[in-house]
């Protein structure tokens, strides 16, 4: 990430190679968003069970999240209008529902580059009881004029090359005095704490979660990367890139670590999301609230049971060194 906001860099730079390697003509945006829509629509058939970890460990963490915006509001508005950008198949939405901001919450629009993933998202609201619009494409794409009190993301700013401009277009987007919370990303301010990677050793090494791994990561990731299917078909990688190849994006087929190096651009490159620089892409916000959980390097359902209750102290003291990182900001 560039250093300050006087200074920017390619937010692509890193996908240069991976496009001379497979022959891409198009621009470095344009094929980043392909191969994320490809992605991501088959990866939809599956998402809730290949990420049941982020649906057991993540609502308390929205809840914690309500509490703080709340507090944040003073008084909490009595209508909400939200938008959930990269809203997946409803994780924040559903959360945040049955959080305690959920009574006030009136009006959801969500957004994904994904008509598969809003599919899912879609027949998910049905329960929700609330007037839920899907909007498919980027922030850009969303009917002029439209304004919204509380602005959510969660597990996508990894996924975005340009974070400088989007924050620009949540700017736009926030209603005046509006929060913006995002949850779920690598936090590139302690990525490389001392004390984080001694904890991550002491979860890699405990007999438990090996077992755990085995029995539930592994399986997990052995039908997303091997089987992944539906009635026979190809695994999602293979998936992804024979519809890229027959649309003409590339020539020959990308790596599993190639395509991880696409659609999780801030993961792969090892720096994260870091909150020190969020705060100058946000200048006109308030840093109101900032969470940190997965201090052994893995979600609260993939630790062993031993750990957990340490995984909770941690995130009760608000300590601010675990792998993933959470903010909420509030507009001035």
């Amino acid at each position: 990430m560039p250093s300050s906001v006087d200074q920017p860099v390619d937010p692509f730079r890193h996908l240069s190679p991976i496009m001379t390697r497979r022959g891409v003509r198009c621009n470095a945006s344009d094929f980043q968003g392909s191969v994320n829509v490809a992605f991501h629509r088959f990866e939809s058939e599956f998402y809730d069970e290949f990420h049941r970890d982020m649906w057991e460990s993540l609502p308390p963490q929205f809840s914690l999240f309500a509490e703080d915006c709340r507090q944040a509001w003073k008084p909490l508005p009595q209508q909400i209008r939200m938008l959930d950008i990269g809203c997946g198949t409803g994780l924040a939405t559903d959360s945040l529902l049955k959080s305690s901001l959920g009574p006030a919450i009136t009006q959801i629009d969500l957004l994904d580059t994904s008509s598969a993933m809003l599919g899912q998202a879609q027949k998910r609201s049905q329960s929700w009881n609330r007037p839920t619009t899907c909007h498919e494409g980027l922030l850009h794409t969303l009917p002029s004029g439209k304004q919204y009190d509380l602005i959510v993301t969660c597990s996508v700013l990894h996924h975005v090359p340009d974070l400088a401009d989007f924050a620009r277009n949540v700017r736009r987007l926030q209603a005046d005095k509006g929060v913006f919370l995002h949850l779920q990303d690598p936090n590139g301010d302690h990525l490389n704490d001392p004390q984080l990677k001694e904890r991550t050793a002491q979860a890699s090494s405990s007999v438990t979660a090996s077992v755990k791994s085995f029995t539930d990561r592994a399986l997990r990731r052995l039908r997303f990367e091997i089987t992944g299917k539906r009635s026979g078909e190809a695994d999602v990688i293979n998936r992804t890139n024979q519809e890229l190849m027959s649309a003409g994006i590339i020539q020959s087929p990308m790596t599993i670590a190639e395509v991880y190096a696409i659609t999780d651009i801030h993961v792969q490159d090892g720096e994260g999301i870091s909150i020190v620089q969020m705060k100058q892409w946000l200048p006109d916000y308030d840093l109101v609230s900032q969470r940190s959980y997965g201090f052994f390097g893995e979600l609260w359902y993939d630790l062993p049971a031993k750990l957990r209750p340490l995984e909770e102290d941690f995130i009760a003291r608000k300590e601010q060194n675990g792998f993933h990182v959470g903010a909420a900001w509030k507009l001035r």
